[in-house]
């Protein structure tokens, strides 16, 4: 076994929010941000609003195209938002799969997925959560030839804008929910999970990376 790959017991909270979250991975901003909040509490940073662009310039194109764009958020709002001294920060990326061709919203695939930024005693971890991770993952194969259009490009804005440039990345690789069609349930769960942890820094065997590998710089 790898010296990286975390085999610790999953953590199973109770997922016993206020109301049903959200199914469809194409929900509209206004009600992934209404189940955020419903997440954060005292615990980690929860960024409040899903993020799906990669700057203003990224919103102003999709715009027309998106009903709900002004309700989405950019990396830099993601990454810039006070945190008040959280040692964790976690944000929902909500993404249409593909370039913008046309008025082609309602037919577009969506994905969801999760990233988290986690303090430690030897600094910062990205940990990227996705329910349908790549086939192949290995600690041998770089961050950038894993990470696929906005997984990369966010990591990419982190290291190079954000001080970043040394933290871990860290990556999902439990596909047993894989190809299910549940990346916004599945990772709304994710987001539950790890407010109930607490605001925790990294330590050994923290639940946080079970089968999560760390990917080559």
């Amino acid at each position: 076994m790898s010296p990286t790959m975390l085999r610790t017991p999953p953590f199973d909270p109770p997922f016993d929010p206020p109301f049903d979250p959200p199914f469809d991975p194409q929900t509209l901003g206004t009600e992934l941000a209404a189940f955020l909040r419903q997440c954060a509490s005292s615990g980690p940073y929860i960024h409040p609003t899903a993020i799906s662009f990669h700057n203003d310039q990224d919103r102003v194109n999709w715009r027309g195209y998106m009903p709900d764009s002004d309700s989405r958020d950019t990396f830099s709002n993601f990454a810039r938002a006070p945190s008040n001294g959280k040692k964790t920060r976690i944000g929902l990326i909500s993404i249409p799969c593909g370039s913008l061709v046309g008025n082609q919203w309602e037919e577009r695939e969506w994905h969801v997925f999760t990233i988290a930024i986690i303090s430690g005693d030897r600094g910062k971890r990205i940990l990227v959560w996705d329910c349908d991770p790549v086939k192949g993952a290995s600690e041998s194969k770089r961050w950038k030839y894993i990470l696929w259009g906005k997984q990369r490009s966010l990591v990419a804005y982190l290291r190079r804008d954000r001080n970043l440039k040394r933290a871990e990345i860290w990556y999902n690789t439990d596909d047993s929910s894989s190809g299910q069609d549940k990346c916004l349930l599945l990772s709304l769960r994710k987001v539950r999970e790890w407010a109930l942890l607490g605001d925790i820094q990294y330590y050994k065997h923290d639940p946080r990376f079970h089968r999560c590998i760390k990917l080559s710089p």
